[in-house]
């Protein structure tokens, strides 16, 4: 019978050897890694403060444009036999303003996924550097 050729383990002195020769490079590389994320989470950082004050300033605008322009149609039609299809008119206006700003929602919120995408392409290249090389 003949047995398949067993692979070459490592012994444990094998890895502290390859570990002291490149612990300072693993150190550095390390180092970046965490300069790359400190880069990233400012840039997210921003990006979400802007996204946020942008969506108040926004939110607050069209409310009160909503509300005004809902007074006004509704004054406008009360003495009128359209009072009732007015109303109902904007309400669906305003749920339909609703599923817009729903709908961008989850659309900015999707975008979060390429947060810190450099430092994760960054860190898959290194443990596969790594693995080639053990």
């Amino acid at each position: 019978m003949e047995t398949a050729p067993r692979p070459a383990s490592i012994s444990p002195l094998d890895v502290v050897r390859i570990l002291r020769s490149a612990g300072s490079s693993l150190l550095t590389q390390a180092g970046l890694h965490g300069q790359l994320a400190r880069v990233e989470w400012a840039a997210e950082k921003n990006r979400l403060t802007g996204l946020l004050i942008a969506a108040l300033i926004v939110g607050i605008g069209v409310l009160c444009t909503l509300l005004m322009a809902g007074a006004l149609v509704l004054a406008f039609s009360w003495d009128t036999p359209y009072r009732i299809p007015a109303a109902l008119g904007l309400v669906l206006f305003y749920a339909a303003c609703a599923g817009f700003a729903w709908l961008r929602f989850k659309n900015l919120s999707a975008r979060g996924r390429e947060a810190f995408a450099g430092t994760r392409e960054e860190i898959a290249a290194d443990l596969a550097l790594i693995r080639s090389r053990l």
